[in-house]
């Protein structure tokens, strides 16, 4: 689909609104939100896009330096006792939403997934920004074993 102004996202019905979210974008979460919530998401989608685009069209990051030092925080469980050894456990990843945060199995998700599965424990919000390691990444950004993933509420949206 074509992108569309704010201008004439507002001549649409709440309803095409809400069609062209879920069926051509595949934002999830805003079918009982109100008409401004949904031009806010599709704005959002339209600037995490744009957001993408620039980066895959940016030259390669230079050769990187010799590391010094690491800090992290991180913690295994064991979750498979008999399996065999380096498949026992299961690495976590610190998840934190404002004054919320916590450690989850979810190395190997997507951060769209962990936000929908940590939804109402961390309280994160649909229009959230997944930040991983402080970076903003896209929705299918898969985590990976000593990330850091912190969920970002949209500047200026009180709670719904």
């Amino acid at each position: 689909m074509e992108k569309m102004t704010q201008t004439q996202m507002e001549n649409m019905t709440s309803k095409e609104l809400k069609r062209i979210c879920i069926d051509d974008y595949g934002i999830v979460g805003v079918s009982k939100k109100p008409k401004e919530v949904v031009i806010a998401a599709i704005l959002a989608y339209y600037r995490t896009k744009a957001r993408m685009e620039d980066t895959q069209s940016r030259p390669a990051a230079a050769a990187p330096t010799k590391i010094s030092g690491v800090e992290f925080q991180g913690q295994s469980i064991v979750t498979k006792p008999g399996e065999d050894f380096g498949k026992r456990t299961t690495t976590t990843i610190h998840v934190s939403c404002g004054a919320s945060s916590g450690s989850f199995p979810v190395v190997g998700r997507s951060v769209l997934e962990i936000g929908e599965f940590l939804r109402e424990v961390l309280n994160v919000d649909r229009l959230s920004t997944g930040l991983v390691n402080g970076a903003e990444v896209p929705g299918d950004y898969i985590m990976q074993p000593g990330d850091h993933l912190e969920f970002l509420k949209p500047a200026s949206k009180k709670g719904f």
